[in-house]
């Protein structure tokens, strides 16, 4: 077989290459073609709204309702999305992690992947609470619990992994490089990589030299690596803009493609600094007692993820500023076959804005109270594990 196409665009028209996968699952009768069917009909293939890096099909058949998804893959881009999407959800069915959807077909070649479809809503910030928060550590130590496994170790890192703290900082660093050599074809683009020059660049500097002198104060060597027993294995890109709430009440998750090893510092900062579904502070200390519980050394991990919290509100910056980069424009023209409603870089520049001034404003999360001095989210917490 050949390699996998490095294109952002379909090698074929994508309904011959989504139809003739389906036929070799005995999904698709061969040589159909039902173009005017509708979605909920047997022979629809409908793109559906809201991813931004791959396209996604609701694909109707006799046999039922299923997702197709086909990778995004570019040159410039080292992530194997499919690969990495599609190694995670088998180890979590394999594992009994039910909160995952079920493979169940794939092609690397063509990078498409067939899953099972959830049928679920999409959770708002308004209703996420301690309940909601208890399944999503759930889900969380349940990977924890597997970890051990033999066939962990064959998981790749997750995409832009870091395991000491001088990582962390490099891949912001990165980050707001690129902002700065962006390319000014617009207004807006100067308005842009102004932005990063004289606003976003002089906040990074002074955020990571009060990371480092945090670490100093805790004896955190910034170039020391975590080990092995203290990584997880991250679902990433982690939050409730990735969920759905099915009719039981129970969350299913999704969207795996940055998933694998990684450090539970950043498992929790990109939980609460992701923008989509804003999760509310007064849940960190939950969330990330859950999470680092189990882990050997608890409150070492709790001290990173302090340190690191202010690195991720900055990263966070960047990520929304992704519009403006070649090869975010790449991805977003690549998923276009999802009908998602284009999202406008002036929204996504006055984020920016938004995200960097509450970051001036309030430069440090409150993450010092702990769940032992909140009993009554102890309580709940148990609660949620016995169910």
């Amino acid at each position: 077989m050949n390699g996998p196409a490095t294109t952002t665009e379909p090698v074929e028209p994508p309904r011959a290459i989504l139809q003739a996968f389906l036929t070799r699952h005995g999904l698709w009768p061969a040589g159909a073609d039902r173009r005017g069917a509708s979605a909920g009909e047997p022979g629809c293939i409908a793109p559906l709204a809201g991813g931004a890096n791959n396209a996604v099909f609701r694909v109707d058949v006799p046999a039922g309702t299923f997702l197709l998804k086909q990778y995004f893959t570019h040159p410039a881009d080292d992530r194997d999305r499919f690969a990495a999407e599609t190694a995670f959800c088998c180890f979590a069915r394999e594992h009994g992690i039910g909160a995952a959807p079920q493979l169940l077909a794939s092609c690397a070649e063509q990078r498409l992947a067939l899953f099972e479809f959830i049928a679920g809503r999409v959770v708002s910030a308004a209703e996420i609470d301690d309940g909601l928060i208890g399944q999503t550590v759930r889900f969380c130590r349940q990977l924890q619990d597997a970890q051990g496994a033999p066939a962990a170790e064959a998981l790749p890192a997750a995409a832009e992994s870091c395991f000491s703290i001088r990582q962390h900082l490099a891949c912001v660093d990165r980050r707001i490089r690129r902002l700065q050599a962006l390319d000014a074809e617009s207004e807006l683009q100067r308005d842009v990589r102004r932005f990063a020059c004289e606003e976003l660049a002089p906040c990074w500097e002074a955020t990571q030299e009060q990371v480092l002198v945090q670490c100093r104060a805790l004896g955190i060597a910034p170039q020391e690596e975590l080990g092995a027993a203290d990584r997880v294995l991250s679902p990433s890109d982690f939050g409730f803009h990735n969920a759905l709430l099915d009719r039981r009440g129970q969350l299913r998750f999704f969207d795996f493609e940055y998933a694998g090893w990684d450090d539970p510092a950043k498992l929790v900062c990109d939980f609460f600094c992701q923008v989509e579904v804003p999760v509310p502070l007064a849940l960190f200390p939950l969330f990330c007692h859950g999470i680092v519980s189990r882990l050997p050394e608890p409150e070492r991990v709790r001290q990173r993820i302090d340190a690191l919290f202010p690195v991720y509100r900055v990263k966070w910056c960047c990520i929304v500023l992704n519009e403006f980069l070649p090869l975010g424009q790449a991805r977003r023209r690549f998923s276009a076959a999802n009908q998602r409603p284009a999202r406008q870089p002036e929204l996504q520049f006055r984020k920016a804005q938004r995200l960097l001034n509450e970051l001036r404003e309030r430069p440090s999360a409150t993450t010092a109270e702990r769940p032992e001095e909140r009993p009554e989210e102890r309580r709940e917490e148990r609660r949620e594990v016995r169910r």
